[in-house]
């Protein structure tokens, strides 16, 4: 039990120094060293020269025409970055490829509006019928009809209709909801029907 012990520890204690080692080492440059050239640096548009060194190693050694030669020599390299971006004729790729009209959006959002989970807020307010009238004048309860023939009762305060509508106020003839269809608020009267 010992032998595993120590020798768990001294994996261990290997890797963690190799590890150590490796992330402080120093990272030798493999960029190469500068040369002897010299480089007359221009706009984009012209062209770069460069002088090449002597062929024959210091110019102390080398004789005087092959210093002339050398210096005559000079390379014109042309800069690879002069590309120009023509967007004439081009598609803009920014743009999508199908053009959105905003109010057609709006009334498919509107169609597929998730249906209430309340029945009351299943159809237009103006569907429902008011068939009742209860109750003294603080405490009013309404009874209203929808288009199945099922009986709803309203308070004031209860939800109805599409448009966020709510019954702000239940009179003895009829019942006043104000519905929010757009910012200002609408307000629709259900009268109550005698026959």
């Amino acid at each position: 039990m010992k032998k595993i012990k120590f020798s768990i520890t001294g994996t261990f204690i290997i890797v963690c120094f190799s590890a150590i080692f490796a992330f402080t080492a120093e990272v030798k440059s493999t960029l190469p060293s500068p040369s002897n050239t010299s480089v007359n640096v221009m706009p984009a548009a012209t062209t770069t020269q460069v002088k090449q060194p002597p062929a024959g190693g210091s110019a102390v050694n080398a004789t005087p025409a092959a210093t002339t030669l050398a210096q005559d020599q000079t390379l014109t390299v042309t800069p690879a970055d002069n590309y120009i971006y023509n967007p004439s004729g081009k598609p803009d790729p920014f743009r999508p490829f199908v053009t959105v009209d905003a109010a057609k959006i709006k009334q498919q959002i509107a169609k597929k509006a998730e249906v209430s989970m309340f029945p009351l807020q299943r159809a237009d307010t103006e569907r429902y019928r008011v068939v009742g009238i209860a109750g003294d004048k603080d405490h009013r309860v309404a009874i209203c009809e929808d288009s199945a023939k099922k009986f709803y009762p309203l308070y004031v305060g209860t939800r109805i209709g599409l448009y966020n509508g709510r019954v702000i106020e239940i009179l003895a003839d009829r019942v006043i909801v104000e519905e929010y269809e757009t910012k200002k608020p609408r307000r629709v009267i259900l009268k109550l029907r005698k026959n």
